[in-house]
């Protein structure tokens, strides 16, 4: 959207003949902006004015669409609720559950081992 400082000071650099040329210019770029905007929420549109007061797009960038993996398309956006005194833990708890049967292996102090962390290994 073009403001009202920035045509005012293009006004005054233009002759006044070439005044209606650009009015005329202004109002199809703000037509093709609105069209632009409802097509594209995101983005940038970048405008330049040549001497005969005709307006010339010079930047045009459409944003990113949204992500459709999104976390809020799996979680709600709802305000967090609080657990019940020891609910947390009783969830860590099920959740670890899984995690019963696995031997962790850890990396000796040997400077030339390239391992960078524990190795896990399923011992079932």
């Amino acid at each position: 959207m073009l403001t009202r400082a920035w045509i005012l000071e293009t006004l005054a650099l233009l002759p006044l003949y070439y005044w209606p040329v650009f009015f005329l210019e202004v109002w199809r770029f703000e037509r093709y902006y609105r069209a632009y905007r409802a097509a594209n929420p995101v983005g940038m549109l970048g405008v330049a004015v040549l001497p005969n007061g005709r307006l010339v797009i010079t930047l045009q960038v459409a944003g990113d669409r949204p992500d459709p993996d999104d976390w809020t398309n799996f979680a709600p956006r709802a305000p967090w609720v609080r657990l019940a005194p020891g609910g947390f833990l009783a969830a860590l708890d099920a959740r670890l559950e899984s995690y019963r049967n696995w031997t962790v292996l850890v990396p000796e102090s040997d400077p030339n081992c390239t391992v960078a962390g524990p190795a896990f290994l399923d011992s079932s």
